[in-house]
């Protein structure tokens, strides 16, 4: 069985509870409200970097590009978009990040009834932020590079459906996809 783990790190997270959210920095919504490959956010005097890139990885026994979504810090330097003389636009924020919810999917392929993959990653995150939300979502397309954002309140009910991943399959492969919460103060 092969287990992968690309959750975001839960205590660089709970090292932003009480911080300021300054504001994100992200291409323009031309169409929809997603960005592609990087979001970045500046909160309490550190700039991080959201990303959803391609990597050649192992997706379920087949070597794939596929989009992997990482929390990261970096410096201002290190958000640029993804497109050619593209202007990133800048979006305020300024409140204090009261909590954030983690929004994480166990992904399982089983084959005979043998588990072959235990995978965990992490599909969004969502900022508290003065009474109101700010979720950042990984597109539910594994080879999709966009980050879905939304403002508002409730947002973890706007999040794809995790039973998604449960379509597509052969018969000869079970799926199942479990979303867990993780809900740091």
């Amino acid at each position: 069985m092969k287990a992968i783990d690309m959750r975001f790190d839960s205590e660089l997270i709970r090292n932003l509870i009480g911080k300021t959210f300054i504001e994100y920095r992200c291409d323009a919504f031309d169409f929809t409200n997603s960005v592609t490959q990087i979001v970045g956010l500046s909160i309490g005097g550190n700039v991080y970097a959201l990303t959803n890139v391609q990597e050649y990885v192992d997706y379920y026994g087949n070597d794939d590009d596929v989009a992997v979504y990482r929390l990261q810090e970096t410096g201002s330097d290190g958000v640029k978009s993804a497109f050619k003389d593209t202007e990133l636009v800048t979006t305020p924020v300024n409140g204090i990040i009261e909590k954030v919810l983690l929004v994480n999917e166990n992904q399982q392929i089983f084959k005979g009834g043998i588990e072959q993959y235990n995978v965990w990653l992490t599909r969004g995150i969502i900022f508290f932020v003065n009474g109101r939300e700010i979720s950042f979502e990984k597109d539910n397309i594994p080879f999709s590079e966009e980050i879905i954002i939304q403002r508002g309140y409730n947002l973890i009910d706007k999040f794809s459906d995790e039973k998604e991943f449960l379509t597509s399959w052969g018969e000869e492969v079970t799926p199942q996809c479990h979303r867990r919460i993780e809900e740091i103060f």
